[in-house]
């Protein structure tokens, strides 16, 4: 067996002798070039996330330099659902780890079936032609395919706008993985265009699919406060955990939360724990508009479209028991100022102000037309 060498190894050789060599192997891919992640914090759910390439010649610009939790590139990763930050390695997944080790095992048992094939093939031709005893070597491979790694992409597929780095998460995530930015009204702003296309598709639709064009409309505005929901609940959470760690666990509780952030009063009261008002950039005019349209949600979800007392009173346009009204640009606009609050409340996540709100200080809230103060 001296001559026999892992010829499959070696291809993937980058130290080591030929006896203990040390081996490269790269990841597998989704089918957009992405890789998964794992984070490593236990309280980032889902915890998986994909990373893809970034552009060579990308470059931070200095207005974003304050948003940045780190240089991007190679060293270190962001957990996007937590911002917690760690060495790459510890967020290799470990179906990968695993998918190598099957690569591996594959390619050292087709190296050794090719040896021995060949001891076979070498003993056969050796053996002395019509002589009284004839020995055969016969060897069968076990012809094992190659292991197959299917990674998917996740529908949520995004480019940070500071660092330019590709990135896929489940619906809601708070930073970009590399830089570490705050990247939460880059998901709203998204969640706002496929409104858009869904109420342009409703608007597109001929009169004798009227119900149709009804249904797509109602589904268009559910969405624009699902999402807002989510939004506030994700940053609530988050937060709670940076600035109150030891409250943490009551005021995330399930139970406790419910669903706070349908309603405006109770999402203010929720915030209040941690000095913010995510509505006070709102004017009056508008904080009634999303007043009636987080109602008109309710009603469209839960009854059919058709108004109750409580719309009825609320609005003074729609009797109960009338279908209410879905026009494209109310919704349109409902789903701008749950985007314009979100922007507001992203500085939140900053470094530097979950710092300033840890120690008791006091932080302007950026993008407050009002000047007021968040903490």
């Amino acid at each position: 067996m001296k001559d026999f060498r892992f010829r499959r190894l070696e291809r993937h050789r980058t130290g080591g002798m030929r006896g203990r060599m040390e081996l490269s192997y790269p990841v597998p891919r989704s089918p957009s070039g992405k890789i998964y992640q794992y984070s490593p914090n236990a309280d980032a759910v889902p915890r998986l996330f994909l990373i893809g390439d970034a552009p060579a010649d990308r470059a931070i610009a200095p207005e974003h330099r304050q948003r940045i939790r780190r240089e991007p590139g190679a060293g270190e990763t962001v957990c996007p659902y937590s911002g917690h930050v760690a060495p790459d390695d510890e967020f290799v997944h470990f179906a990968d780890i695993e998918a190598i080790k099957k690569q591996v095992e594959w390619e050292a048992a087709a190296d050794i079936e090719d040896h021995l094939a060949a001891m076979a093939k070498d003993f056969n031709r050796r053996q002395p032609r019509n002589s009284f005893i004839s020995i055969k070597m016969d060897f069968k491979p076990s012809r094992r395919p190659r292991p197959l790694t299917i990674r998917e992409d996740l529908l949520r597929d995004l480019e940070c706008d500071v660092c330019r780095r590709a990135y896929a998460v489940y619906a809601i995530a708070l930073f970009c993985p590399d830089c570490g930015a705050p990247n939460l009204a880059l998901h709203f702003r998204r969640e706002v265009a496929l409104v858009a296309e869904q109420i342009a598709l409703a608007n597109g639709l001929d009169a004798s699919r009227a119900e149709l064009a009804y249904r797509l409309m109602g589904n268009a505005h559910e969405d624009v406060l699902t999402a807002f929901e989510t939004a506030l609940r994700t940053v609530y959470r988050h937060l709670v955990r940076v600035r109150l760690p030891v409250r943490a666990e009551a005021l995330c509780a399930k139970k406790e939360i419910g669903n706070a952030f349908q309603n405006i009063d109770r999402a203010r009261e929720k915030f209040g724990k941690l000095g913010i008002d995510p509505f006070s950039i709102l004017t009056d005019d508008d904080l009634g508009l999303l007043r009636v349209n987080i109602q008109k949600r309710h009603v469209i979800g839960h009854n059919l479209g058709v108004a109750d007392e409580h719309y009825a009173e609320l609005t003074q346009s729609e009797q109960p028991g009338e279908t209410v009204t879905l026009i494209g640009e109310e919704t349109r606009r409902f789903a701008q100022l749950c985007l314009q609050i979100v922007t507001n409340l992203e500085p939140q996540l900053l470094v530097d102000r979950q710092a300033a709100a840890a120690s008791g200080a006091t932080t302007p809230d950026a993008g407050s037309a009002r000047g007021e103060h968040a903490c």
